[in-house]
């Protein structure tokens, strides 16, 4: 047993470590480190261990490249393509003007600034019109313009339930511009003493991407961000004229933890739509009635301008994306907003002075209820309701109806003046287009045969940029019948 236990200890300590390769632990390399730093209260700072890029880097700035995620139709207006476009300020263009409009007609005009920004300010100049090839957003004044003056902005003096008109036409003749410049004649009509009610997209507030809640007092869903985002658009558009408003009664709200009392006579209808917040407050307000109803009192002295684009879009659909409680799809007119358009429409809500005008859209699928509503087709009653909503129909009929205008194409003069004022800004390309010899008549063929058979010399082409303008006004003119749509569409596949 004890020969065991020593052979049993000599291979144990044949095993042990040496002692010189042992890792000695000591505190010296910290104890004897240097202290950091102390500031001035004597709080230590621990220096950072950032790499140190020098002073260069402090005043570098980051390059922004020019590239975008978006497609070309769509980046040349985020990237603010007109900036870049050719001045035109030497060619005498002259702004729209209702005292001069006669004088104007078959001319390219533009709008002066304070109209310019209104109407940016309201997203009138809508997208995929082509406003980007120029400095400044340029419109033409044609025979429709002169209707439109005898129709509807004559009239703005009388009650808007009485003066209500649906602009008709295909695709690209120029609705929405008749639209625009609407608003730019009563503009200059009035002075700028003239209230601009626009809503660009009416699809927004059936599309189903807004938030919305039920208000039990008026019975009506609200959608507090889509009535915020098109509030600040009036205040920014109608900036100066709701400063010369004041309010014909006292209010009281807070916003951002502060109360505000707005006095009857001295304070504004602008300071209450700066001020006043509840139009995007998650939660069941008063401050859309409180506001309309102040319009209707003060368009006994200011008229007011209702203008609704894409009309059709409400009527073409007037179920929404949105639900009931119970799953149900919601009708367009139980949203606050939704009603409000639909009175405007049917005369229900009407201004002391003003006009509704509506336009339809051809990109929105055909619905029998604009139609029907209009007078200008039947009611049928086996249409179903996503065919023919006979409610919204019926409203459209009531107080007389609403007014229907087709909007017509333009003439060949007009086409040329058209082609003028884009070939000196320089978006029109003339130039020589040489005829490949597969693209050649059966006429020319055997005249150039018939010609080398008889010896004679065969004429030489002589470019002539005026002759070939005005084969780029009669080939496009018979293409497109005068669309003006489609005529600036095959300017800019060249341009």
């Amino acid at each position: 047993m004890l020969k065991l236990s020593f052979d049993t200890l000599s291979r144990t300590a044949s095993r042990q470590v040496p002692t010189n390769v042992i890792r000695s632990f000591s505190g010296s390399a910290y104890v004897f480190a240097k202290a950091a730093p102390k500031l001035k209260d004597g709080k230590k700072k621990a220096k950072q261990g950032f790499k140190n890029k020098g002073a260069e880097s402090k005043t570098a700035k980051v390059k922004k490249g020019g590239m975008t995620h978006l497609k070309f139709k769509d980046a040349v207006r985020s990237l603010k393509f007109e900036k870049s476009a050719t001045d035109f300020t030497q060619l005498n263009i002259k702004d729209i003007s209702y005292g001069s409009l006669k004088s104007i007609t078959s001319t390219v005009v533009k709008y002066n600034d304070y109209t310019e920004k209104a109407l940016q300010d309201l997203d009138s100049f809508k997208k995929y019109q082509y406003h980007e090839l120029f400095s400044k957003p340029v419109s033409m004044v044609s025979n429709n313009t002169l209707k439109l003056d005898e129709q509807f902005i004559s009239k703005l003096e009388s009650p808007s339930k009485d003066n209500r008109l649906c602009l008709l036409g295909e695709k690209g003749v120029g609705k929405s511009v008749l639209l625009s410049q609407a608003k730019a004649l009563a503009i200059s009509k009035y002075d700028k003493d003239v209230i601009l009610l626009h809503l660009d997209h009416p699809q927004k507030l059936i599309e189903g991407s807004s938030d919305y809640i039920y208000n039990k007092r008026i019975e009506k869903y609200q959608q507090p961000m889509f009535t915020k985002r098109w509030i600040k658009k009036l205040r920014a558009a109608n900036e100066e004229i709701f400063k010369k408003l004041p309010l014909t009664r006292d209010i009281s709200f807070t916003a951002k933890k502060k109360e505000y009392n707005l006095k009857k006579g001295e304070n504004t209808l602008y300071d209450f739509i700066l001020y006043n917040h509840d139009f995007g407050k998650v939660a069941p307000t008063s401050a859309f009635t409180f506001l309309v109803e102040e319009i209707m009192h003060h368009s006994k002295e200011v008229p007011v301008l209702v203008s609704i684009d894409d009309f059709n879009a409400l009527t073409s659909e007037t179920l929404t994306k949105y639900r009931h409680t119970d799953f149900e799809p919601i009708h367009f007119t139980d949203f606050e907003m939704g009603s409000f358009i639909l009175k405007l429409a049917s005369g229900e809500l009407s201004f002391a002075k003003g006009g509704v005008l509506l336009a339809e859209s051809k990109d929105i699928a055909y619905g029998h209820t604009l139609p029907v509503g209009l007078g200008i087709e039947q009611y049928d009653p086996y249409y179903k309701q996503h065919q023919c909503d006979y409610e919204v129909a019926n409203s459209l009929l009531q107080n007389g109806g609403v007014s229907s205008m087709t909007v017509e194409n333009l003439t060949k003069d007009q086409c040329r003046e058209l082609y003028n004022f884009w070939d000196a800004t320089g978006v029109l390309r003339v130039r020589e287009y040489p005829t490949n010899e597969d693209y050649k008549t059966s006429e020319q063929i055997a005249d150039e045969q018939a010609a080398r058979r008889s010896g004679e010399e065969e004429e030489k082409y002589v470019y002539d940029p005026e002759e070939q303008f005005e084969k780029l006004v009669q080939n496009n003119f018979t293409i497109s019948s005068g669309n003006p749509g489609h005529l600036i569409k095959t300017t800019t596949l060249s341009y």
